[in-house]
Parts: C-alpha cells; structure tokens; sequence
C-alpha cells in the first residue's frame, strides 16, 4: 500500500510538468513582447549597426525559446543563452536595487516587484539552460568578447538601457565585471551550478 501511494503522488507530480512548462513558455513569450515594448522608443532611436546591443533582457528572453521548444541542440548556443539570462537578469535586479530612491517610489514599486521576480526567474532559467557538456576554449573566447564588446557597446556608444546616471561608473565596472565572472564560473563550475536544487528543479521541469 505504501509504495502504491508513493507512487502515486510521482504520477501526480510528473503530471504537472506540461502544464508548468506550457506556462514556462507563455511566461517567455510574453516577456519577449514587453521587452519589445519597453524598449521600442530606445530601438527607434538607435542606428541599425547598434540595434542587436540595445534589448539585451528580451533578446536572450527569445533566445531561449527554441532551446526549450528544443528547436535547436547546441552546446555553444545553450551556452551564449544560458550566459547572457543570468547576466541581464541579475544585472537588472541590481539596478533596481542600486537605484532604490527612484523605482521604490510608490508610482513605480508595483511594476518594479513585478521587473525583480521577472527577471530573478530569468536569471534562473538561463543557469537551467547551462548544457552539460564544457564547451571549447575558442568559444568561451568568442562569447566572452561577445559580452564584453556588449558592454562598451552600452558604456561608450549609449545602447545601454534609460537608466538613471547615478553611480553609473560603479555599474559600468561591475557590469564588466559580471562578463567575466558568469562566463568563466558557468565554465569552469558548470557542474556545481547544475547541482543547485532550484536549477535540477527547472531541469527537470523542461527535460533537460
């Protein structure tokens, strides 16, 4: 009877997987559109060569997308992916955070809470996606100086997001900072990352 009812409750467990990751889906679907629309006036203003380096959160948001649908198997994609949700994710948390006078005022706070759970939910998803296999040192090169030519796309040629001035040399410097921290941890403690009981959950949440 025991093992009847343990079983059981797997079954019932294993049952609410597709309807959760459904809405995994409609949940990065959705904050694709946002992120369009929140950064369309930017978008609009921008000159065509810098247009890629201006909706850095909804276009690792999209990325993602075919990874789930499991549309697309690469190790250097997932990789890129998995680096550029954890990074933007945090990244915006922390500036909402560092700019605490200005979105905790009472007309933006709920639309703020709403931007940290968001994108804290991004950042998990995007240290889901780290694929299993360490991918080689050329491509960890080539997505380091991928991120790392984002972030003086964003400190030197203004494609960073309309965020207020205050303290903004500490953020660009930890910005940077981030690009090599998350790229090289992801790396070198892929593994250890994956191990995390909230990570093993979104694996097995999406079959990865």
């Amino acid at each position: 009877m025991p093992e009847k009812k343990k079983q059981q409750k797997q079954d019932e467990f294993e049952n609410l997987r597709s309807p959760l990751f459904k809405l995994v889906i409609l949940l990065n679907i959705a904050a694709v559109f946002t992120g369009l629309w929140y950064y369309w006036g930017q978008l609009a203003a921008t000159p065509l060569q810098l247009l890629l380096f201006v909706p850095d959160c909804p276009l690792y948001v999209l990325l993602a997308i075919p990874i789930l649908l499991k549309w697309v198997k690469n190790d250097i994609y997932s990789f890129l992916v998995s680096i550029g949700m954890v990074k933007y994710g945090f990244w915006t948390v922390f500036v909402l955070i560092y700019n605490w006078d200005f979105y905790f005022l009472p007309d933006f706070l709920l639309v703020t809470i709403i931007f940290i759970i968001g994108h804290l939910g991004m950042a998990l998803e995007g240290a889901v996606l780290l694929p299993k296999k360490r991918i080689g040192a050329l491509a960890l090169a080539i997505i380091l100086a991928w991120f790392l030519l984002n972030d003086y796309a964003d400190y030197f040629l203004g494609t960073r997001p309309l965020i207020p001035e205050n303290g903004i040399n500490l953020v660009r410097d930890l910005t940077i900072a981030a690009s090599f921290a998350i790229t090289l941890g992801f790396y070198f403690y892929g593994e250890k990352v994956r191990e995390l009981l909230p990570v093993k959950f979104g694996r097995w949440l999406i079959q990865n």
